[in-house]
């Protein structure tokens, strides 16, 4: 079965599955989830675990011989598996369905993916794990879900907070959700009962938002350029490479230009379209709308001048690329 993280307490509550395979890019939600199932294990009996590193260096009986060397002691096992590629190869492939497909009753298995793809779905022996088993994917919060999350946690560990800081917690934690958890527990601990408000957060909680050029190239679509300024400036003191931000950009205004010169066309962009470029059905309608906010020319422009930032990376013509970038961006937005 797949699972949301919303669903998997109730699903322990039910049953207790013989394979979990958790997969994702958010580092909080992992843990919490893979610890989730282990609590649930541990009052099932299972009372013993070992861990395994799947790098170069991992042999693929190893996971047979788990299976079979059983402590005298335990009757129920766990073994995880962390497998931070996500890509098995093909002999792991194989050894993963057989072993699934022929698990111990006294064994559990938990496999951990910290890069993940859509295309892995397609795989056998993700396709067994998620028949005999269950397969949650964990996502970071998209800036507009995350109030709700912090809401949520907050809930959970009896903090009480106002509007206001909720909303400077959003903006200072966005994209970093161990940070998050890490400051409410602080939170917690300094205010026990009391409410928090926005200027307790103010004075305590430090800006650890952490971004990418996803997110910056979101921004930009939804029209937020002081927003979108804002995750170039953390992408910068992150130490991001101008040369990546700069693919990300020219990506995406490529694509508008293409679009742009199909309804110059006196066409409509249709499904075969958005499907030739690769352009997901949820990202359709604020590409439409962004389309329809300015004509082919000004994308033109935008793609011109990233073609002079690009210049500037490479030491080919003078100027300051972080700055350029920014006018870029607000240049992009009206």
């Amino acid at each position: 079965m797949k699972l949301y993280s919303n669903q998997l307490a109730t699903q322990l509550q039910q049953q207790l599955l013989p394979v979990y395979l958790l997969v994702g890019d958010e580092p909080l939600q992992l843990q919490e989830a893979g610890d989730a199932i282990k609590a649930a294990a541990a009052a099932k009996g299972f009372s013993e675990r070992e861990s395994h590193l799947v790098d170069n260096n991992f042999q693929w009986h190893e996971l047979q011989n788990s299976a079979g060397n059983m402590s005298l002691f335990a009757t129920q096992r766990i073994i995880e598996l962390h497998m931070p590629s996500g890509k098995p190869g093909t002999k792991g492939s194989a050894s993963i369905v057989t072993f699934v497909e022929s698990m111990p009753i006294d064994v559990m298995l938990i496999i951990r993916c910290d890069e993940w793809n859509a295309g892995n779905e397609k795989t056998k022996w993700v396709k067994t794990i998620i028949e005999k088993g269950a397969y949650l994917r964990v996502y970071q919060p998209k800036a507009a879900e995350l109030p709700n999350w912090i809401r949520q946690r907050c809930q959970s560990i009896g903090l009480q907070v106002d509007q206001d800081a909720i909303a400077l917690l959003s903006m200072r934690l966005e994209g970093n959700l161990l940070a998050a958890a890490q400051e409410l527990e602080k939170l917690k601990m300094r205010y026990a009962n009391t409410l928090v408000t926005g200027r307790d957060v103010a004075g305590l909680v430090a800006d650890n938002a952490r971004f990418d050029v996803f997110r910056l190239t979101d921004s930009l679509f939804e029209k937020q350029a002081v927003r979108a300024i804002r995750i170039l400036r953390s992408l910068k003191k992150n130490d991001v490479p101008p040369v990546v931000i700069h693919w990300a950009l020219e990506r995406e205004t490529r694509m508008l230009c293409d679009l742009a010169h199909i309804r110059s066309q006196q066409r409509n962009v249709s499904p075969a379209d958005y499907r030739r470029m690769g352009i997901w059905q949820n990202r359709q309608a604020i590409i439409q709308k962004v389309l329809n906010s300015q004509p082919l020319s000004h994308w033109e422009k935008c793609l011109q001048s990233l073609s002079d930032i690009d210049r500037m990376i490479k030491g080919r013509l003078a100027g300051n690329t972080w700055l350029a970038m920014e006018k870029w961006l607000l240049n992009f937005t009206t």
